[in-house]
């Protein structure tokens, strides 16, 4: 296996102030009111709020199913003003869920672009991960732990959320060299991705166990893994 980084202790990921900024820009945690009418032609902008008004319901883990009648009271609209929309609530989460991926993949750009390290980036897009899903319990839970309603047909380029993949194995591809096979970093960024989940799932839901540091256990897992594809992490 190809060895991109010199031998020496593993370095933690960082989390930084832009990381948690725009973990707090992205909290839909705005109180439900009602809505004043849009101008004519601005539906798009009736569907960004419908969009909004559902993430704010689905952000409690522990909330009832989501229904089309609650969304459009968190909307201040009428029911029937989501179907115009929407024809049922599994566009809505689908919709809602292709939102908050697009939020990750920002996230996870800015804190890749702050480090040239290959390995780093790896490193800091897995801790973004992290801290993501533990910002937000319940979106993550159906973003990554409830079926999501697909096609029977989709393809795993066409699930939400494959973009954010890719740029996992993309990070890793890099650090692990010119070298590598493309299976070789599909493998060890699915390998990753699979812990970075199983951590993120077991602090939601054991928040009272003593965990250790979040970003010291993230770069632990992260650098074991490549190290594993042939890496000699520093």
């Amino acid at each position: 296996m190809p060895a991109s980084q010199t031998a020496g202790q593993p370095r933690p990921a960082r989390a930084n102030a832009r990381t948690k900024r725009s973990l707090a820009r992205q909290a839909p945690d705005r109180p439900a009111q009602a809505r004043q009418r849009n101008p004519r032609g601005q539906g798009d902008r009736l569907r960004d709020d419908i969009i909004e008004a559902a993430s704010r319901l689905l952000a409690d883990p522990s909330a009832p199913p989501l229904t089309l009648r609650a969304v459009a009271r968190a909307a201040g609209v009428a029911a029937t003003s989501v179907y115009l929309h929407f024809e049922n609530i599994e566009s809505l989460i689908l919709a809602v869920t292709d939102r908050r991926f697009g939020e990750l993949v920002r996230l996870q750009d800015e804190t890749r672009a702050e480090d040239a390290d290959p390995c780093q980036r790896v490193r800091a897009g897995s801790l973004a991960y992290c801290e993501f899903g533990l910002a937000h319990p319940g979106h993550y839970q159906v973003m990554f732990t409830s079926p999501l309603p697909l096609r029977e047909y989709a393809t795993p380029q066409q699930m939400p959320g494959w973009r954010a993949f890719q740029q996992l194995i993309e990070s890793v591809a890099e650090c692990l060299g010119p070298g590598a096979a493309d299976q070789e970093a599909f493998l060890t960024a699915t390998l990753i991705w699979q812990q970075l989940h199983g951590l993120v799932s077991l602090r939601i839901s054991r928040p009272r166990f003593p965990w250790p540091p979040l970003a010291e256990t993230v770069a632990d897992v992260v650098d074991r893994l490549l190290a594993g594809a042939g890496v000699r992490v520093r």
